[in-house]
C-alpha cells in the first residue's frame, strides 16, 4: 500500500465519547519511548527565556527567501517524534489535513458546509464543562452561520496544507533545532502548568529552570499575565506554530482567522484537552472564545486525517499551488 492510500476516518463520527478514537494515545503507543522523551525534554527546556530567544532569532525572518512549495518539499524528510499515531513523513500529513478539511468542512471551494453543528465538535465531557454562557452562545449553531463575517473560505484547506511547515526548523538549513523545540502540543510559558497537558502526571515540568516563578493565580493575574488578556498577549512554547504564523502573517494574504489557526492548532490543552477539562481559560479573551469552534473544526480534520485515501499527487499539487497563488501571491517570501 502506498503512503498516500489508507482507510478514511470520519472526523464527525469520532465524537461519541471522551476518547480520541484511537489517536493521541500517550500511554502505550507503538512510539511511546520517543514520544515521552520528546515531551520530557520539552517540559524541562521550554522556559520563557528559551522562548524569547527563539522569537528574537526567527521572527527576523532572515533564514531564507523561498517559495512556499520549495519549503513544503522539505517536509519529505521530516518525521514528528511527538506523534504517537504516525511515523509518516510530514509531507503526507500536509496533504491529508488539507484534503480532510475539504471533505469534512467545505460545501464547495469557497463556502463551508451548513450542517456542521458546533456542539458536535466537542466531546460530551468537554461540552458540559464549558462555562454556561459559552454553551449558550454555541448551542444550536452551525459553523457557517456562526461566522457570517467570512465570505470566502477558500483559504481554509490551504491552512491545513501549510500548518506544519514550521517543522522545517528541524533541518540544518533552518537552524537544526531539536524535536522538543519544534513539535508537540503547545502551552503558555510564564503561567501555571495545567493538568490538561500531556504527561502532566510525570512531573517533568517541575525540572524546568523557571519552575515556580509563575505558578501563581490571583484575582487579577494568571502567572505573569493579566487575566483574559488573550492568547496573542501570551508567550507560548516555541515551535512550528509560532514560526509558520509569523512567516504567513508577514508574507501572505491569508484571512486573520486562518492565521489564528496556524498559531494555535497545537494548543491542545485549550481546544482539545487530554483529560477533557479545558485549561488556560484564565487567559482567553472574547476573541479566543469566538474562534474556539473554528479551532475545534480544524482540530477534528487535522487529527482524524491520518489515514484518508488521497487523490493522485499531480492533482494535489495543482490544487494547492493554485490556492497558494491566490492567498500567498508573492513568488518568494521570507522565512
Amino acid at each position: 500500500m502506498s503512503v498516500l492510500e489508507a482507510t478514511t476516518v470520519d472526523p464527525q463520527s469520532s465524537n461519541t465519547d471522551e476518547s480520541f478514537g484511537g489517536f493521541r494515545n500517550y500511554e502505550d503507543s507503538a512510539h511511546q519511548d520517543r514520544v515521552q522523551r520528546t515531551y520530557k525534554n520539552m517540559h524541562i527546556n521550554q522556559t520563557r527565556e528559551f522562548v524569547l530567544e527563539n522569537k528574537q532569532k526567527y521572527f527576523a525572518l532572515n533564514v531564507a527567501e523561498m517559495h512556499v512549495y520549495e519549503v513544503f518539499k522539505r517536509l519529505e524528510s521530516i518525521v514528528d517524534e511527538s506523534d504517537p499515531d504516525s511515523d509518516l513523513p510530514q509531507i503526507i500529513h500536509a496533504y491529508q489535513s488539507a484534503e480532510s478539511i475539504c471533505d469534512y468542512a467545505m460545501g464547495d471551494e469557497h463556502t463551508l458546509r451548513d450542517d456542521l453543528d458546533i456542539e458536535s465538535l466537542f466531546t460530551k465531557q468537554t461540552w458540559l464543562a464549558l462555562p454556561e454562557q459559552r454553551r449558550a452562545a454555541f448551542k444550536g449553531k452551525n459553523l457557517k452561520a456562526f461566522y457570517p463575517e467570512v465570505e470566502d473560505w477558500s483559504w481554509f484547506p490551504l491552512v491545513g496544507f501549510i500548518h506544519d511547515l514550521g517543522k522545517v526548523m528541524l533541518l540544518p538549513e533552518f537552524g537544526c533545532l531539536p524535536q522538543w523545540a519544534v513539535v508537540g502540543d503547545t502551552y503558555p510559558v510564564g503561567a501555571p502548568f495545567a493538568s490538561a497537558n500531556v504527561f502532566y502526571s510525570k512531573g517533568f515540568y517541575k525540572k524546568a529552570q523557571d519552575y515556580g516563578m509563575y505558578e501563581t493565580d490571583t484575582q487579577t493575574h494568571f502567572g505573569m499575565y493579566s487575566k483574559h488578556c488573550g492568547f496573542d498577549a501570551v508567550d507560548m512554547t516555541w515551535g512550528h506554530d509560532e514560526y509558520i504564523y509569523e512567516v504567513m502573517a508577514k508574507g501572505s494574504e491569508i484571512h486573520p482567522y486562518g492565521l489564528y489557526l496556524l498559531r494555535y492548532h497545537s494548543f491542545y490543552p485549550w481546544h482539545t484537552p487530554q483529560n477533557g477539562e479545558m485549561a488556560y481559560l484564565e487567559l482567553a479573551s472574547e476573541y479566543d472564545w469566538h474562534l474556539l469552534p473554528l479551532l475545534k473544526a480544524f482540530q477534528k480534520a487535522d487529527l482524524y486525517s491520518k489515514s484518508p485515501h488521497l487523490p493522485p499527487l499531480d492533482i494535489l499539487e495543482r490544487k494547492y499551488t493554485s490556492l497558494m497563488e491566490i492567498h500567498i501571491p508573492k513568488s518568494v517570501i521570507r522565512w
